[in-house]
């Protein structure tokens, strides 16, 4: 991009428990469907059993069948998205530390699985989309993380291309630590202190930090030619 430095390091982020949480579990939401549209509240872990098989409009046309709902999947997928971006916060102090690490040079695109519809309304509600360079979801990316091609396609984005110098910060050590390894970048572990032993099968991380903006202040220590912005330490 050229609004960054040529010799600026890439950063790559995760969304969900990165920069953003959301309020309860997965199925969360299905108590509140379920008595908008009149099912009682048993029906609940059905409902979640079939958005679980089709995460889609196509699944809440199956589910809208099912019960008999007078509304399209389409419909319903709209009211999904919305629901799932409402209960969807930003982490504290991540505004500040994406700002911070922007004006000190980086390139920053976010790398997140699941469905786009959902991630970019989470990114869009939280005022996230402005604060970021690039935003690649594995749905519409057709590779989920760790596959090396959704790293490489954010760095497109980017309009760079992986080097060793670039970095991956995440909470998952399966999707983002896995996939910073197989890419050949560095990483830094997103975990609570003192970090959890991690299973033989995963790589170890380059650092770990607790949240994003210790991660943040660590990537301007460890890279000072790109602190030419303001200076940022985490709260």
């Amino acid at each position: 991009m050229d609004t960054h430095s040529p010799q600026s390091s890439l950063l790559l982020i995760d969304l969900d428990h990165t920069l953003v949480e959301r309020e309860g579990g997965p199925d969360a939401w299905t108590p509140a469907f379920c008595a908008t549209h009149g099912l009682p509240p048993e029906a609940a872990p059905a409902v979640f059993a079939f958005f679980r098989a089709d995460r889609s409009p196509t699944g809440f046309a199956r589910i809208a069948a099912h019960y008999g709902i007078p509304h399209t999947g389409a419909d319903l997928w709209e009211e999904h998205v919305a629901h799932e971006a409402a209960r969807t916060h930003l982490l504290p102090g991540t505004p500040e530390a994406l700002a911070a690490l922007r004006a000190a040079g980086w390139p920053i695109a976010v790398v997140t699985n699941g469905c786009t519809d959902i991630q970019r309304a989470k990114l869009t509600r939280t005022g996230l989309l402005p604060a970021v360079d690039a935003v690649v979801v594995s749905e519409e990316a057709g590779a989920r993380k760790p596959d090396p091609a959704i790293f490489h396609l954010a760095a497109a984005r980017l309009g760079r291309t992986l080097t060793p110098t670039d970095w991956m910060v995440g909470n998952n050590p399966a999707t983002d630590l896995r996939g910073a390894h197989a890419t050949g970048l560095r990483s830094i572990w997103i975990t609570p202190t003192p970090p959890p032993p991690l299973p033989p099968t995963h790589p170890t991380p380059t650092h770990t930090a607790p949240d994003t903006p210790t991660a943040a202040a660590l990537l301007l220590r460890t890279h000072p030619e790109t602190q030419n912005g303001p200076r940022f330490t985490s709260p």
